[in-house]
């Protein structure tokens, strides 16, 4: 049973919570954003960056500049003819290069070892299918992009390999994006989640696209307007954002996406995307501790808030790191944390991260049966941008063991923060350990509404067989469901993580 003080502290949220306002604003576009320039005689061809450095690379070498103070520190050595864009991965700077413009087109890829700044040829394609004008690691898989110009370039092609450089598919751009080059290419591309993500030469836009589910032409989503006029981007790493460049100006930039953001006005609902993910201590599948690779996944979403199990705080067995707050820092969000047992001179819990300010929080104990393993769930109040309501969100992690006594005890402590504010918005996420047909969900469903219709598998997460993770919300009717989807990473951890994206209405609307 819940402290009679916990029920009177959500009455007293409750009390707080006003009419919607009468004003409505129309919804920015969704676009990315310059946060920031550094100086670069260098930035011609393309940028990358790391946590202490930025590397601008123009076409016959790459310079290292110092990424707080902006200044060079030192100049790639080793012959290059065209450079192109680059990314870092194991501690080493990769960039695409070609013969550009001769012909017949050669391209390799080179690699730059930060330390020596020596450029050396990593992998050498030959005479293969056009110039090489970027290159992107994914998982084990190199995807590379070879380029044609003038009246032959819609036949650009975007190539898979293998870890033993087999090719495994080959797509062409569509006609909707090829038409936008004029007579040049694509000169940038990454990977953001499911969506590949590419610039062209000269223009300040991103096209999204997608593998199809058949065929060999890709899928063309949108596209976003950008601070980079072309030329290569990159995956920022402290912030999530991008890093490309202004080759006029000389500038390297860095963008972060700005969602569409609304006034909660009467006729103005908001989305807000929602991840839950039980990350294992930061333990991957490949039994590697990496919490770089699992904040990588989570900014790839762009999640608004994120509820997080199995977290470590100042754990020995993972080298007494603070969790949450070094997720937080890679991230870029906000966090709250709540610690439900003491564990190897730290506590071991559940975490929220978030882009909404946090009004409060507080950790509830569930009853523990049979000396299980002590549960909880972090309640965190946050902050809806020009709206006079809260939103209240609840992680959690239930008991693992058979039967589901214990859960089913959860479940309806669960229901009773539930019942005792039935007005409040509230998102409860986590893994529950239970199934879709258990009597712990038919326990919950009695204040909480599935934002999953249909089962969508999390674990164990290199082949999926259950879902045991779960977005519930309340009151149901102010919820409308846009996209509910369990996202491709097999490694990161021992569970998948669902991503719920979530429009929120009006009071009175159904």
């Amino acid at each position: 049973m819940l402290r009679r003080a916990t029920l009177l502290a959500w009455r007293a949220l409750l009390a707080g919570v006003l009419a919607w306002p009468v004003a409505a604003a129309d919804p920015q576009p969704l676009r990315w954003v310059e946060t920031g320039t550094l100086a670069a005689a260098e930035a011609h061809q393309a940028a990358a960056a790391d946590g202490r450095n930025v590397y601008a690379v123009a076409s016959n070498s790459i310079a290292k500049y110092d990424r707080r103070t902006g200044m060079r520190l030192a100049t790639s050595s080793g012959t290059a003819h065209h450079l192109n864009s680059a990314f870092l991965w194991n501690g080493r700077l990769y960039c695409a290069h070609s013969n550009y413009p001769q012909q017949p087109a050669t391209s390799q890829i080179v690699q730059l070892d930060p330390e020596s700044m020596r450029l050396e040829v990593f992998r050498d394609f030959g005479e293969f299918s056009g110039s090489l004008t970027w290159v992107v690691r994914r998982g084990d898989e190199w995807w590379c992009n070879f380029a044609h110009y003038d009246a032959d370039n819609s036949q650009t092609i975007l190539v898979r390999f293998d870890p033993d450089w087999h090719e495994t598919g080959r797509w062409r751009y569509p006609p909707a994006v090829v038409s936008q080059w004029g007579r040049r290419s694509s000169s940038g591309g990454i990977w953001r989640g499911d969506l590949l993500t590419i610039t062209d030469h000269d223009h300040p836009r991103l096209y999204r696209l997608r593998l199809p589910a058949a065929g060999e032409v890709l899928e063309f989503v949108d596209q976003l307007a950008a601070p980079f006029p072309g030329q290569g981007i990159a995956e920022d790493p402290v912030t999530g954002g991008l890093v490309g460049i202004d080759r006029r100006a000389k500038r390297v930039l860095f963008a972060r996406l700005s969602e569409p953001t609304l006034e909660f006005g009467r006729d103005a609902p908001r989305r807000i995307r929602v991840l839950t993910y039980n990350i294992h201590h930061g333990e991957g599948t490949d039994g590697r501790l990496d919490l770089e690779r699992l904040a990588r996944t989570i900014r790839e979403v762009a999640p608004d808030v994120v509820a997080l199990q199995e977290v470590d705080r100042r754990v020995a067995r993972t080298g007494k790191v603070d969790q949450p707050a070094e997720l937080a820092r890679l991230t870029g969000l906000r966090v709250a944390f709540g610690g439900n047992l003491q564990l190897q001179g730290g506590e071991y819990g559940n975490a929220v991260l978030t882009r909404l300010p946090i009004l409060r929080q507080e950790n509830h104990l569930f009853p523990s049966l049979e000396q299980g393993e002590q549960r909880g769930a972090l309640e965190v109040a946050l902050e809806l941008p020009a709206s006079r309501e809260a939103l209240v969100l609840l992680a959690t992690h239930l008991d693992a063991r058979r039967p589901e006594a214990e859960r089913i005890a959860s479940a309806r402590a669960l229901n009773e923060l539930a019942a005792s504010r039935p007005a409040a918005l509230a998102i409860l996420a986590g893994d529950l350990n239970a199934l879709p047909e258990s009597e712990t969900l038919q326990v919950l469903s009695e204040f909480w509404r599935n934002a999953t219709r249909e089962p969508l598998p999390t674990s164990p997460a290199q082949q999926p067989r259950r879902q045991i993770d779960f977005v519930l919300l309340q009151p149901g009717p102010r919820w409308r469901v846009v996209e509910a989807r369990v996202l491709d990473e097999q490694v990161a951890s021992d569970h998948r993580p669902l991503l719920v994206v979530l429009e929120l209405l009006p009071a009175g609307v159904n």
